[in-house]
């Protein structure tokens, strides 16, 4: 086992996200160790489950792996050269350009065990990542679904299956993939993954992205970490997301291209239809919230934001005190059209709030995570289970002194409320102890109701927590 995973404190941290072509989810104290070890059955019984190309795509790996074989042996011996430190005087590790495997992804408690498949196809630029995770926060035995396909620079991510899946498609500057930058990394010596002897190598990309990963004769990774800075969602927090894979029944080999095919929620059904006519719809004022860093704009627009409900699926998370330490709170109450789009993943990045896989006009909703008992992940139910998330598109604000629907604007009056300290509501109000009894048993009502009463009143006797001025410059209209 890698250093970097038997090191069980990197675990303490949020672990990898499903935004824009990562995968959300929060660790606790433990390596992948002999958890994924238990996926190998579980993987191979979800593979009609994950999405209808599994089969294809497995059938077409096991068909190419021996014609190839040859191939990819020719393809090592003539990578290597007398140009540099690397071993045999090669520039970094033999990479085999086409290949496919099970792997095995053990996040912590709330997000327990993972497990999928993964496709890789360099000499095209592509590659697709089929997910199972299990989530517990909610509801013992909630699991959700991901298929992350990146060809070129377009990436996709649909969550969710058959009529219940979104998509969720964005434009990245280059192509990337598990193994970019590897190429050129630097040896860090050798071990044994499960049986298998490999050269453990590691790089570094200009973004931050530093790559660890152990490679096997074959080209193929046996075990790989990935570490970056995450934004995540409404959260916006600058943490070290941290991706461990464990790689198994590793298929050399060039792929199909029907295994590199859109699904039916990214070619046919995005974005998924507004709930109802926008010109018909209902005004509704929404009490929401949003936790973001102290030096970051007090802004709603292009913004992601929850009800008191749907934050506590970031709030009660484990060691949501330690992550948030620093962070502020702030309660917003803008007016929205009802119609209510397809939630979309927002950011702030490069000094702008950016959005992707939304609407331009229409505000988004989704139930937390996307996993309350309502169909299309919530877009379209009230989410009394888990409550709610929702992006308000810059494009569809209403203008100062403009009422929602004028011009087709489908949003206004955002007006913030109050502001306070993130950590008052673990240090004073004691949240964790609520998230722990919530936990499993959604909704989270007693917690809810705590950030609920922190917010309402400065009061301590009524729950309350101390108002926190924003010093970070604002371009949000107060209306």
């Amino acid at each position: 086992m890698l250093r970097h995973l038997a090191d069980s404190s990197e675990w303490k941290r949020l672990l990898q996200i499903a935004i824009v072509g990562l995968l959300v989810s929060f660790a606790s104290g433990t390596g992948l160790g002999g958890r994924v070890g238990n996926n190998t059955n579980n993987t191979n019984n979800n593979n009609n489950n994950n999405n209808n190309n599994n089969n294809n795509a497995n059938n077409n790996n096991n068909n190419n792996n021996n014609n190839n074989t040859n191939n990819n042996n020719n393809n090592k011996n003539n990578n290597n050269n007398d140009n540099s430190n690397g071993l045999g005087g090669r520039v970094g590790p033999y990479l085999a350009p086409s290949w496919s495997a099970d792997f095995g992804l053990g996040v912590g408690t709330i997000f327990a065990q993972s497990h999928g498949f993964y496709f890789h196809d360099r000499p095209h630029l592509r590659n697709r990542q089929i997910l199972t995770m299990a989530i517990g926060l909610f509801r013992p035995g909630d699991v959700s679904y991901y298929d992350l396909l990146n060809k070129g620079s377009w990436h996709n991510v649909m969550v969710g299956q058959a009529s219940d899946a979104v998509c969720r498609p964005t434009r990245e500057p280059h192509y990337f993939d598990l193994m970019s930058g590897l190429d050129t990394g630097t040896h860090m010596g050798s071990i044994v993954v499960e049986g298998t002897a490999c050269e453990v190598w590691t790089a570094s990309l200009p973004d931050g992205t530093r790559t660890t990963a152990c490679i096997a004769e074959d080209g193929v990774p046996r075990e790989l970490n990935s570490t970056t800075n995450l934004l995540i969602g409404h959260i916006t927090a600058a943490f070290k997301g941290i991706t461990s894979l464990r790689f198994r029944n590793v298929r050399v080999g060039a792929l199909g291209e029907e295994t590199f095919a859109q699904t039916t929620a990214c070619a046919s059904n995005y974005p998924t239809l507004p709930c109802s006519d926008p010109g018909s719809s209902q005004v509704t004022t929404l009490n929401l919230y949003r936790i973001r860093s102290a030096k970051e704009p007090d802004e709603i627009f292009n913004r992601n934001s929850g009800d008191a409900l749907g934050d506590m699926a970031f709030l009660c998370v484990k060691e949501a005190g330690k992550m948030y330490r620093g962070s502020v709170i702030t309660h917003w109450r803008p007016t929205a059209n009802s119609s209510w789009g397809q939630y979309a993943y927002c950011a702030y990045i490069g000094g702008e709030n950016l959005c992707e896989g939304g609407t331009d006009r229409l505000v988004g909703r989704e139930s937390g995570f996307g996993l309350g008992s309502g169909p299309l992940q919530g877009q379209c139910s009230e989410n009394a289970d888990c409550g709610s998330w929702f992006s308000l598109p810059a494009a569809g604000q209403c203008g100062p002194g403009e009422t929602v629907g004028s011009r087709g604007c489908t949003w206004g009056g955002a007006r913030a409320l109050r502001s306070i300290a993130a950590s008052c509501l673990f240090e004073q109000r004691r949240l964790a102890d609520s998230c722990g009894r919530d936990q499993g048993h959604a909704p989270f009502a007693e917690s809810a109701a705590i950030l609920s009463a922190a917010l309402a009143s400065s009061d301590p006797e009524k729950g309350g927590c101390p108002d926190v001025v924003s010093t970070a410059p604002s371009k949000q209209s107060i209306m």
